[in-house]
């Protein structure tokens, strides 16, 4: 047979034999990328979320060997009175720090996401504390909330008495949102411009043409076609104040009397410094169930009825 009859049928099988090959140096070259990634969720998450599921069913005080107790640590969560309190303190927190974030957040968005001379500029100059690290804005908001700080001055200018910001069990926790608000707003705005300018102008330009006002287009037409990213901005919100541990660590160590104790805090409190590791597990088991359950029904509300 000749070479020319010869090369049609062997080529096809090479060809095959060559793309098998392509395909399995691929699969070996796309998992050695992936292996740093995997194996850094396998450390630094699953095995230590694993650890934490058992030891919340166990009693271990970190010298000795876990025992099995079931669902003691659960029980004795419902009657103690500390957790019940971090848990109404951040439920507080929570509220109270998200709230004003979003509307702020929104409030300054709007003007922000139009063609402006300076908005490029104001959207860098809001998120410098956003830039910041969490530790350098607790210490410069406790030096503000100090008993001779920026805060009681303004308010000494007003004519105020001073106010022990820190101390007093009325205002530590109002204390500290206000510095939670300054910390998140910024991010808060550039995401919603984000959104806002996302949105096509033309439906906007249609709704001025049938004559909408601007609370109108706002209320009907905005908001209802920014429902997304409300909604991202939202859970991470939420989900970012339950999980809130430096500013209370810091600012107040969890007082005066328990008032700023948030469950983050008690949780540490009872793992490390009373060492309750299997206790402290639970309330951690807990407070992930809280955080999952709370961003599933946002989700449910806010994507009600929105098929985009």
């Amino acid at each position: 047979m000749s070479p020319m009859t010869l090369s049609p049928a062997i080529a096809p099988g090479v060809a095959r034999a060559s793309g098998k090959g392509q395909r399995w140096a691929e699969a070996r070259t796309g998992g050695l990328l992936a292996l740093p990634a995997a194996l850094y969720f396998l450390i630094f998450w699953l095995v230590p979320f694993v650890a934490a599921v058992y030891l919340s069913f166990t009693s271990y005080d970190l010298a000795g060997t876990p025992e099995w107790t079931g669902l003691a640590n659960y029980r004795r969560m419902l009657a103690d009175p500390g957790f019940w309190n971090s848990a109404k303190v951040t439920a507080v927190y929570t509220v109270a720090s998200v709230v004003p974030s979003i509307v702020f957040g929104l409030a300054l968005a709007v003007p922000l996401s139009k063609p402006g001379r300076y908005n490029a500029f104001l959207r860098g100059l809001i998120m410098i504390p956003a830039a910041m690290p969490l530790v350098a804005s607790s210490m410069t908001w406790s030096v503000i909330f100090a008993d001779n700080g920026l805060a009681n001055t303004l308010i000494g200018l007003a004519g105020a008495e001073p106010k022990p910001w820190l101390t007093d069990e009325g205002l530590a926790l109002w204390a500290l949102v206000i510095m939670t608000t300054w910390k998140h707003l910024g991010l808060f705005v550039i995401i919603l411009t984000a959104g806002l300018q996302g949105l096509p102008p033309a439906v906007f330009e249609a709704a001025a043409l049938d004559g909408a006002g601007p609370l109108r287009i706002f209320s009907r037409i905005t908001l209802p076609l920014l429902r997304r990213t409300l909604l991202f901005v939202l859970v991470i919100a939420v989900v970012g104040a339950m999980q809130s541990f430096v500013p209370a660590f810091l600012l107040t160590k969890g007082g005066p009397a328990g008032a700023t104790e948030v469950l983050p805090l008690y949780l540490w409190a009872t793992g490390f410094t009373f060492e309750r590791m299997g206790y402290a597990s639970a309330i951690a088991m807990v407070l992930l169930v809280a955080m999952l359950a709370l961003s599933l029904a946002q989700f449910r509300v806010l994507r009600g009825g929105d098929d985009a």
